[in-house]
């Protein structure tokens, strides 16, 4: 992980955030089987290997695409066919076999958006895309170690401002040669950090990093990148009652500071939480958006332009599931969208809300933070809120162009 040292960060170096190359992975791998931690992951995933099973497998990986393939790909198959009620994967033939995209997408998991699209693109005999990752994830060396031996790549956060430009253009740099120049694919989030509250949008400054490292065009820029919006949908949240908690924090106090350890807790909450069904749709390339964009607008009025027609892609691909029609239902007092769920299916939302409110009461009295009044009827709304959104963004998505 790199941290400001006060140099001036070199725009096309890539070492410190790249991959691991196939040259480093001895090194890697006997780091790796030197944790214990490591040992407790596999065997939660195949609990009947034991050590010496785990070091043979691991001695077989020369290659990041075969730790791809051999290892965790197939650890986060068990992990969908263990926590899921079934993995779909829509609109597949937006995309062609042997191309490489920038799948841009919103960002609900921390680890499982996009390992769950590399899963789809392995059973259907894609290639797997290298993934984009904040550096406040990578605290400890064998999660560090393990996502950069998953293909990953490092967006560095904890640059100081003097560096931010830098560091932003180096990764613009870096995703365009990824994807133009090795024709390999990649996953990044459309935003920094996840949708807390369900409603995705697209930040603006992260289609500008996009553009950053190039002289080209806006439209020139970003047509290069085969940009492919896509958006994965979790019919329950496993990490709603963390997500809950940071934004009724927000609304308290203005601000969310986190403990040590809860992106990793988030993270394990993710990855073992019960999702039921689990649903990713790829929408079209945006190079129709891209050509329409008008030539005399101001650069920042086109950023925000694009922004906005990806998420009204994203809103109207977006999965609906009966928890999210039955929670806007709830939330509103009404029955308008009875004909997507059963009785029961309310009921059993209903009892899970509860449940999960409980559950957030004990997080924050073991956290020393006491039940203020009206609690319940906050966190209850919150908790609604987020379900309710995408079908609020869906209902109000035109089927016509922004622009």
């Amino acid at each position: 992980m790199e941290a400001s040292t006060g140099s001036a960060i070199d725009v096309n170096e890539f070492d410190s955030i790249r991959p691991y190359r196939t040259g480093e992975l001895p090194e890697v791998i006997e780091r790796v089987l030197d944790q214990p931690s490591f040992f407790k992951i596999m065997k939660y995933i195949y609990p009947d290997l034991d050590e010496a099973d785990i070091k043979e497998m691991m001695a077989d990986i020369k290659t990041p695409e075969q730790f791809q393939e051999e290892i965790s790909g197939p650890a986060f198959k068990v992990i969908t066919q263990t926590t899921t009620n079934g993995l779909s994967i829509s609109n597949l033939d937006h995309i062609e076999h042997g191309k490489a995209y920038l799948y841009l997408s919103n960002h609900r998991d921390i680890i499982l958006d996009s390992a769950l699209l590399n899963v789809s693109l392995l059973e259907k005999g894609y290639s797997t895309t290298e993934i984009a990752i904040g550096d406040n994830l990578l605290r400890h060396q064998l999660i560090h170690d393990l996502v950069r031996l998953n293909k990953s790549f490092i967006v560095n956060r904890s640059v100081n401002p003097k560096e931010m430009l830098a560091s932003s253009k180096r990764l613009g740099n870096y995703i365009h040669k990824t994807v133009r120049e090795d024709e390999t694919s990649i996953w990044i989030a459309h935003k920094e950090g996840r949708s807390k509250d369900g409603d995705d949008r697209t930040a603006s400054g992260l289609l500008k990093m996009l553009v950053s490292g190039t002289d080209e065009s806006i439209d020139e820029a970003l047509s290069a990148l085969n940009i492919v919006p896509m958006v994965v949908s979790y019919e329950y949240d496993p990490c709603d009652i963390f997500k809950a908690n940071e934004l009724m924090a927000v609304r308290e106090h203005g601000s969310y500071n986190k403990r040590e350890g809860e992106d990793y807790m988030s993270a394990l909450a993710g990855i073992t939480g019960h999702k039921g069904r689990v649903n990713i749709a790829i929408g079209r390339k945006l190079e129709r958006s891209l050509e329409r964009l008008p030539a005399d607008a101001p650069k920042n009025e086109l950023y925000k332009l694009l922004s906005q027609e990806i998420d009204r892609r994203m809103h109207l691909m977006y999965k609906l599931w009966p928890t999210n029609y039955i929670a806007y239902d709830i939330l509103h007092g009404t029955r308008e969208h009875n004909r997507h769920y059963t009785k029961l299916h309310r009921i059993a939302f209903r009892n899970y809300i509860r449940g999960r409110i409980v559950k957030l009461l004990l997080m924050r009295k073991g956290g020393g933070i006491l039940k203020r009044e009206g609690f319940i009827r906050q966190a209850r709304e919150v908790m609604l809120q987020m379900y309710a959104n995408p079908v609020v963004n869906q209902r109000d998505a035109s089927e016509e162009p922004v622009y």
